[in-house]
């Protein structure tokens, strides 16, 4: 009998805002795996190539326990990619030695779930010099808000970076950058606010004109790039990408074009909301996001014979309308949407409504919590879950 996994990932940011990397939850199909067993398979190279295709050249942090530790399976990994993020139950007296020859070997290591409260620093105070990276848990009710910033002078003394998680609001944010915090996680940036300011809508007239244009206006189309310099070289830049790895570079916005067909540049058009002014879709998380989530509908859709590419543009029109914030404002300016769709963005309403609900607790890492959603669905949970795993972007 195969084995599956499952995964669903969780950006984690710098204080610029930038993709730094993710942390990769697993887990294993109902009655095959434990998630200890999941995180095993990809360790020793199960689902490796999927693994390492939605990192995007960013760093992986992996929950690692004590069996996994002592097991010597962590040694399959590339030391570049992935970072090994120790849970807190693991007992560190007992690993310390095979963490000191995984940081040796080159590893990056980092202490999840740290409480910001003396007694923990006393706990971890003669093993701290194993840790790169130390991940305080922003949320946690034993922390100690008057020992919080002598324990964070104290360890970025010796050099060990910071990373705050379960960040779920700005003043928490802020509370965590002013103190010096190196990285941060959570709710709160898949949230409007975080984004609003940062995001730059390049053409938007042109974008927008383009996207009501009919499938057989070409030519039309082709013109209206030509027009927007902006928009012509992202274009250009998307087609000639690792992400489509053509042999010979595509030089005309005309090939351009031809090459994506009318239907695929409409879909990618969108993206050109989520791109930063200068910047490129490796640094802004909301694009692995929109295009994961659309292809996720997308293919859940076709599997219960719903429109496709109805659910395509639910997928990536709610992201874009999670990072603006006024849903309706948003849906405004997008000419004959489809009522079915504007009812599943801002209501959860019609069949894409439940599919874009299900998106939403998979990219949260909430797989136990589809069960109830997916029952008058004629799909298996584990099978929703299997398909999100291969839609990450």
């Amino acid at each position: 009998m195969s084995k599956e996994v499952v995964f669903a990932r969780q950006p984690i940011l710098d204080r610029e805002e930038r993709l730094f990397g993710y942390e990769l939850l697993f887990r294993g199909e109902k009655q095959q795996l434990t998630d200890r067993g999941a995180t095993s398979l990809v360790l020793t190279g199960f689902l490796f190539s999927n693994f390492m295709a939605v990192l995007h050249r960013k760093l992986g942090f992996i929950n690692i326990d004590e069996t996994l530790l002592v097991s010597g399976t962590i040694e399959s990994l590339p030391k570049e990619y992935f970072v090994i993020e120790v849970l807190e139950k693991v007992e560190i007296s007992r690993v310390a030695h095979i963490l000191e020859k995984h940081k040796k070997a080159g590893f990056q290591i980092a202490l999840d779930d740290f409480v910001a409260n003396w007694n923990a620093f006393d706990k971890y105070k003669k093993f701290f010099s194993l840790f790169d990276i130390v991940k305080f848990d922003a949320l946690h009710e034993d922390l100690d808000e008057d020992a919080l910033e002598k324990i964070v002078i104290s360890l970025k003394k010796n050099g060990i970076k910071l990373l705050a998680e379960k960040i779920e609001t700005k003043e928490q944010y802020d509370r965590f950058k002013e103190l010096g915090f190196d990285y941060f996680q959570g709710y709160y940036f898949m949230k409007p606010q975080i984004a609003r300011q940062k995001i730059v809508m390049p053409s938007k007239n042109e974008i927008l004109k383009i996207w009501s244009m009919s499938e057989d206006e070409f030519e039309e189309i082709v013109e209206a790039l030509k027009k927007s310099p902006e928009l012509s070289f992202n274009i250009l830049k998307l087609i000639n990408s690792s992400y489509f790895n053509l042999q010979k570079e595509v030089a005309s916005i005309s090939q351009a074009v031809a090459y994506l067909g009318i239907k695929n540049l409409k879909k990618w058009l969108l993206l050109m909301f989520f791109a930063h002014e200068g910047g490129d879709f490796d640094t802004n998380p909301w694009v692995a996001v929109a295009v994961s989530r659309a292809t996720f509908l997308n293919n859940i859709a076709s599997r219960l014979e719903l429109d496709s590419d109805k659910a395509y543009l639910v997928g990536m029109l709610s992201v874009l309308t999670e990072v603006l914030g006024e849903k309706e404002e948003i849906l405004a300016e997008f000419p004959s949407l489809d009522e079915e769709i504007h009812k599943a963005i801002v209501a959860h309403e019609t069949p894409y409504g439940l599919l874009l609900r299900i998106a939403q607790k998979l990219e949260r890492g909430e797989f136990e919590k589809i069960n109830n959603l997916v029952e008058d669905l004629e799909v298996k949970p584990e099978e929703i879950a299997k398909s999100y795993s291969s839609s990450l972007f």
